[in-house]
Formats: C-alpha cells, structure tokens, sequence
C-alpha cells in the first residue's frame, strides 16, 4: 500500500509541476496571455472529470479481472473503457473546437483576453482529444498496481516537456502549447511502452 501511493505520490507531484511550468512560463508573456491560458485550462480541467471517469471505472474492472487471473475480462475492460473514453475525448475536442469561443466569452469580458484564449483554443481542443490515453493507461495501471512503471513514466513524460519547451520557447505562446501537447502524448507513450509486459503477465 504504501509502495502503490509512493509511486502514485511521484505522478502526481510531476503532473502537478507540469502544470505549474505552464503556469509559470505564460506569466513570462503577459497578464493577458497568463489569462487566457487559464480560462483554456479551466476548460482542459473540466473535460478532465469526464475522462477521468472512464479511468476509475478501468481501475477496478482491470483490478478484479487480474485478481481473477482473466485476461480476456482484462481485455474487454481495457477495450471497452478506451473505446468510451475515446468518442467522450472527441465529444468535448469538438464541443471546445466549434462552440469554445462562446464559453470563453462567457468567462471574460476583457476583450484581448477573449481574442488570445480563442487563438489557442484549437490547441487546448488537440490536448483533450488525446489526454484521454494517458487518463486510461493511469487508470490501467493502477488498477494493475503496477504503479512502478506510472512513476517512471512520469519523469520521462515531465523530461520530455522541459525538453520540448526549451525547443520551442522562441514561439512564445505557441511553442508553448505545442510543448504541453507534446507531453501528454508522452504520458501515454511511455506508458503504452509498460503496456505489452503488463498483459503478459496475466497468465491463466
């Protein structure tokens, strides 16, 4: 138990930081950017309880089918949790991407705050279309508590984010986002790496 919440501890402390990071770097660029990032990521945030759902849910389906020793109930619960999480991801990208313009406005009347979060809001929406793997292989591997390999692979997810930032700080705002996409798609990449050993090791 302690072990778990240690590792579980690491993720988030790292995630927590990455938002600080972002956070931090857009105060660089002005009260106004530092704004509108904010209300995309109120938005970002909002779309996480959805997703995140999906996720408690896979924990323990994937949990008591380990238990069990059931990998073909691993698999539907993995299968069918990601395919729901997946269409709610669009779901809210769209929502963001066609209707996010009248939620800002509805969030700020300060008008260059409203043009600057409606730029990056296509952004924030490409963020939420792919957050939801890295919700679900958290969710997965938790319930696995394989909660080593979540530790590991957020420091190599947070790395990769201060490396893709001191790439792209010379595009301000932009290369800013751009990073922060690049990191969520890290999350779920590192984790997806564990995946293969992981169902492996299910044996009937």
């Amino acid at each position: 138990m302690l072990r778990a919440n240690g590792d579980i501890l690491v993720r988030t402390l790292l995630l927590m930081s990455s938002f600080a990071l972002f956070t931090n770097q857009a105060a660089k660029f002005g009260d106004e950017p530092l704004a509108a990032n904010h209300i995309l990521l109120q938005l970002i945030g909002f779309s996480a309880y959805f997703l995140d759902g999906f996720a408690f849910a896979g924990e323990s389906l994937i949990g008591r089918a380990i238990g069990a020793r059931k990998r073909k109930d691993f698999d539907i619960s993995v299968w069918r949790s990601s395919q729901l999480a997946a269409l709610t991801a669009i779901v809210l990208a769209l929502i963001l991407f066609l209707g996010g313009e009248a939620i800002v406005h509805s969030l700020s009347d300060h008008k260059s705050v409203r043009s600057i979060a409606t730029e990056f809001l296509p952004l924030a929406a490409i963020y939420v279309s792919l957050s939801f793997a890295a919700f679900q292989l958290d969710g997965i591997f938790i319930g696995a508590t394989r909660t080593r390999h979540m530790s590991y692979a957020a420091v190599l997810s947070f790395s990769v984010f201060v490396l893709a930032w001191w790439l792209l700080r010379s595009f301000d705002n932009l290369g800013l986002w751009l990073a922060f996409i690049v990191y969520v798609a890290a999350r779920a990449i590192a984790l997806a790496v564990f995946y293969p050993s992981l169902r492996r090791s299910i044996r009937p």
